[in-house]
């Protein structure tokens, strides 16, 4: 065990009775929060669970309103997501600080650990058909379970098309903090095509049909690096952390666009139309019958194209802000640039809108 984090993470048990710490492994896979496996004994009993230290910057309303979304659902049964613990004090977080020059702190959750196999990540999944269509149906059970839910707090993240158009404005300044790397020079040479197609997407978007499209708490990265297999069966959903109430259709779009936006050599960015299919049909079918939710439209199903083109930009958009915010590596993040690129490029070519919409309008037919 790392010394200080093994110091760290013993002080964050102090506030919790679930034992004593016996050992820890740091969990590489995410890019915005610090995670680890943690080990421990109470009366003799071995138990593991998953301890998460938040970004920082994070407001203390955004994780009231995770909490309360995931307290929601564990009360609902499904789907199947990790239990908070409290601390002694009853909270389902703790804020920390590290001394007196520690004026924000950071805050920390502990979650029961899911079992069962962490079998992706949001770069390059390739799920099998029975994956595709288990995935649909969970994600149409966290629409369902959700549907009407009053949360506590609120996320400081805007609803999609408040943030592509602030997404423009913000590309036009990156000339100016340029880092002078390989990314930086990508970006530059396509930023008119970026700006042009945020442009045009938010024509489309900004409709007044397209504005009345039904809103929710959607998870907003719901791709199978945060989902635990079993089999073929989904077994665990997890990271809450970007949940927010925004366009159901988006939080569909920006999933079909992590699961299936091909990311191998000169395929890279096209998407895998049938797989599409499979996951839309899965989704509705999910929904079928069901008290509550409607399924997706058939003007949910006009728009989502253009929403999963948004998803793209969203994805573009982290991607951004990452690279001017920290210090990371031009390539790995060059990598994720030219994938929205090169996503962006296969729906504008000729055929591709179409294709879509000729997949999409029967799912959403049945809506009506």
């Amino acid at each position: 065990m790392s010394s200080d984090a093994a110091i760290e993470v013993r002080d964050i048990l102090s506030h919790y009775d679930l034992g004593e710490l016996t050992g820890l492994e740091r969990n590489e896979r995410g890019f915005v929060n610090t995670s680890f496996a943690i080990d421990v004994v109470k009366d003799g009993k071995p138990a593991r669970y998953f301890l998460r230290k938040y970004k920082r910057g994070i407001r203390e309303e955004e994780i009231e309103f995770e909490h309360s979304v995931i307290e929601h659902l564990v009360t609902a049964g499904s789907p199947p997501v990790a239990r908070l613990h409290a601390t002694r004090e009853g909270k389902t977080y703790l804020h920390r600080f590290a001394g007196s020059d520690d004026r924000e702190g950071a805050f920390y959750a502990i979650f029961d650990f899911l079992p069962d196999d962490d079998r992706y990540t949001w770069v390059g999944p390739r799920c099998q058909p029975a994956e595709i269509r288990n995935s649909g149906i969970v994600q149409a059970q966290f629409h369902r379970a959700l549907n009407g839910f009053a949360p506590r707090g609120t996320r400081a993240e805007p609803k999609i098309l408040d943030l592509l158009s602030g997404m423009r404005q913000y590309l036009a300044g990156t000339p100016q903090r340029s880092k002078n790397t390989v990314f930086d020079a990508c970006l530059i040479e396509h930023l008119e095509f970026l700006r042009r197609d945020l442009r045009e997407t938010l024509a489309v978007l900004g409709e007044p049909e397209a504005r009345r499209l039904p809103q929710l708490i959607i998870h907003c990265d719901y791709h199978p690096g945060n989902l635990k297999f079993h089999g073929s069966q989904v077994t665990g959903l997890f990271d809450f952390d970007w949940s927010k109430v925004d366009l159901r259709a988006f939080d569909v779009a920006l999933a079909l666009w992590y699961f299936f936006a091909t990311w191998e050599g000169e395929q890279d960015g096209e998407l895998r139309l049938a797989d599409v299919a499979l996951y839309l049909a899965a989704y509705q079918s999910a929904l079928a019958g069901q008290p509550g939710l409607t399924l997706l439209s058939s003007v949910e199903g006009r728009y989502l194209p253009h929403l999963i083109n948004a998803a793209s930009h969203y994805v573009l958009n982290w991607t951004v802000l990452d690279f001017y915010n920290k210090d990371v590596d031009p390539q790995e993040y060059l990598t994720f640039l030219r994938h929205s690129l090169n996503f962006t490029r296969w729906f504008r070519a000729l055929g591709h809108l179409e294709s879509l919409r000729h997949i999409i309008a029967p799912l959403t037919a049945q809506a009506a």
